[in-house]
């Protein structure tokens, strides 16, 4: 869903998804008992705000990729009408070779779980970082110097920020569950919020 939700940031003001379509692989969680997807790919159709025109991204998602040489297989690339970004997230320029290990491109983790003199140490980290933020924003909040719509500003993830996310992740899990049926995504009278899910009509 990381993906997802950077694509409504930088989108924001400019396009909107409108159509969702979800396919999966199967087989490894089946074997183990669980009902469940292996790996799920969302077609996301984004409609232009200004003239209607369309495009199309496609975002995949796996818990069953086998152990590779980086702690998560992480890539992105978009292609738009005057250039293209291609990013890879899993290699970032920096590799270990170690006896008896295999190679490993280092690719920082969410938290530092190693403690340092016996101590824990993960302040510094993403993760804790984040969590962090939200807690001031949270005290800012419950004593009167903020409202919640201020951090609608992007400065973090609110309800405000990530609502067409969240549609595109419950409209692709009503696809998985339709068979791949496509999913419309229903929107308000401000054109922005997304005020339901409907199966689409060919």
């Amino acid at each position: 869903s990381h993906h997802i939700d950077f694509s409504e940031w930088t989108l924001e003001g400019i396009a909107r998804p409108i159509r969702v379509t979800g396919t999966s692989s199967t087989g490894v969680a089946h074997s183990k008992g669980m009902k469940t997807e292996d790996s799920i790919t969302l077609t996301v159709q984004w409609e232009n705000l200004n003239d209607k025109s369309l495009g199309c991204a496609v975002y995949t998602s796996s818990w069953v990729a086998p152990k590779g040489d980086v702690h998560s297989q992480q890539r992105f690339f978009y292609m738009g009408t005057n250039g293209e970004i291609n990013v890879d997230q899993a290699h970032r320029g920096m590799t270990v070779a170690q006896d008896g290990k295999p190679f490993a491109s280092v690719n920082p983790l969410f938290m530092k779980y190693t403690p340092t003199n016996g101590m824990f140490s993960g302040q510094g980290s993403y993760g804790v970082k984040s969590f962090e933020c939200f807690v001031d924003a949270c005290r800012a909040v419950n004593a009167g110097e903020k409202t919640v719509q201020d951090y609608d500003d992007g400065s973090l993830a609110t309800v405000g920020t990530t609502v067409q996310g969240t549609a595109i992740l419950e409209a692709g899990r009503l696809s998985l569950d339709a068979d791949g049926r496509p999913m419309d995504i229903v929107y308000g009278e401000d054109g922005h919020t997304p005020v339901g899910i409907k199966p689409h009509e060919f």
